[in-house]
């Protein structure tokens, strides 16, 4: 994941130029005033990169409304990569007779002390 650059009003006209003043989510025309952002085709937290590939204009709404949609996919990103590596914390209040319980309960409903602790 690359980190995030800020955007100088001279780059975002450039970007505006090079595509031609249209969103790149629903093709409309962006109207001289009106309001837009600079939109990553492929969000960063998913692997994005930062450059001009990857960079589109789009109005502020159609961006709302893909980013609203991105945000599941993101966090479900962010799990998988702390699980990959380990990095997820253990639970604080394991389930009782659970793997990481000190107890187990046996099939006859008997309660007996683990050996491993």
């Amino acid at each position: 994941m690359s980190a995030r650059k800020s955007i100088s009003t001279r780059e975002r006209v450039r970007l505006f130029t090079m595509h031609g003043g249209t969103c790149h989510i629903c093709s409309g025309r962006i109207k001289v005033g009106e309001a837009w952002d600079v939109e990553h085709v492929v969000p960063l937290a998913l692997g994005g990169a930062d450059d001009d590939g990857n960079r589109h204009s789009a109005h502020i709404a159609c961006h709302r409304l893909k980013t609203k949609g991105d945000v599941s996919d993101m966090a479900r990103a962010k799990r998988r990569e702390a699980q990959h590596l380990g990095a997820r914390a253990p639970s604080r209040h394991p389930l009782p007779f659970g793997r990481n319980s000190k107890f187990r309960k046996k099939i006859n409903g008997e309660v007996v002390a683990r050996e491993h602790y």
